[in-house]
């Protein structure tokens, strides 16, 4: 598959997700456990989906500029929040998709999954679905007209 970002771009990617996603009580870092990748994944999808990846990644970088002319990765902590909270209010749209992805990437991951103690990614709202039961649908099996096996 072909690369979606450059290395620049992975690099601020993964600034960016540890500050979204910061190790914590044994957790890793989103970005220091290669979320990156998964993004990557997700932004080279569609055109479109990586205009608005590598376009956002590219208001991150001018606005850290802004702040610090050796960019994101100079500010502190706080800098680097405040520069993401800022890029919250002026692209929500891009936001929402970065931080939902990054979950997305992060609660699936393998890694977090074990310490989790969980060995396939939580259900929304966390519910857990229990085993399909084929015996509910035995009616619509027997009949021809309704069921085809797939």
């Amino acid at each position: 598959m072909p690369e979606t970002f450059t290395s620049a771009e992975r690099e601020l990617l993964r600034l960016v997700l540890d500050r979204l996603v910061p190790a914590d009580g044994g957790f890793p870092a989103a970005g220091d456990l290669g979320i990156g990748a998964y993004l990557e994944q997700v932004a080279g999808a569609s055109p479109a989906a990586r205009r608005l990846f590598v376009e956002g990644l590219r208001q991150i970088a001018m606005a850290g500029e802004r702040v610090r002319p050796d960019g994101f990765a100079a500010l502190t902590g706080d800098e680097q929040d405040a520069v993401l909270q800022r890029l919250e209010r002026e692209q929500p749209g891009f936001f929402e998709v970065l931080v939902r992805q990054a979950y997305s990437g992060y609660y699936s991951h393998a890694a977090v999954l074990g310490l989790l103690g969980e060995d396939v990614p939580p259900q929304p709202r966390g519910h857990r679905v229990d085993p399909f039961q084929l015996g509910l649908v035995a009616g619509v099996r027997r009949s021809a007209f309704t069921y085809r096996q797939p």
